[in-house]
């Protein structure tokens, strides 16, 4: 029986991977989702030790907008600044829309993290 339950619970569960990386920020881009005008999106994307992670740059109607990442992403990256990420959310079909393929995004995932590292 316990092994039944075990098995339910496993199938049951969504899978959640987090990616995690620690460096400067190697490239950094925001990418046009090129949807219609009134349910457009843009995504910022950035390279840590060879991953890809991904913010919600802003968005139309919605709460995605996220200045606060943005801007510590943006100082990080200028200042050459050492970053530490931890994100969990699947890349969604919009990251792909400008060449990268996978990665992960920070966005509302228990436990996500960005730190600057000194």
């Amino acid at each position: 029986m316990k092994k039944i339950l075990f098995a339910i619970l496993l199938l049951a569960s969504p899978l959640s991977f987090a990616q995690e990386a620690k460096g400067i920020i190697e490239e950094i881009q925001i990418c046009g989702t090129g949807t219609d005008e009134h349910n457009w999106a843009r995504t910022l994307q950035f390279k840590v030790d060879g991953k890809w992670f991904a913010t919600w740059a802003d968005y139309y109607g919605q709460d995605y907008d996220n200045n606060i990442s943005t801007s510590l992403l943006f100082m990080a990256a200028s200042q050459k600044l050492s970053v530490h990420i931890k994100a969990t959310a699947p890349w969604h079909t919009y990251q792909k829309k400008c060449g990268i393929t996978d990665g992960k995004i920070f966005h509302k995932s228990s436990g996500d993290f960005i730190r600057i590292v000194y």
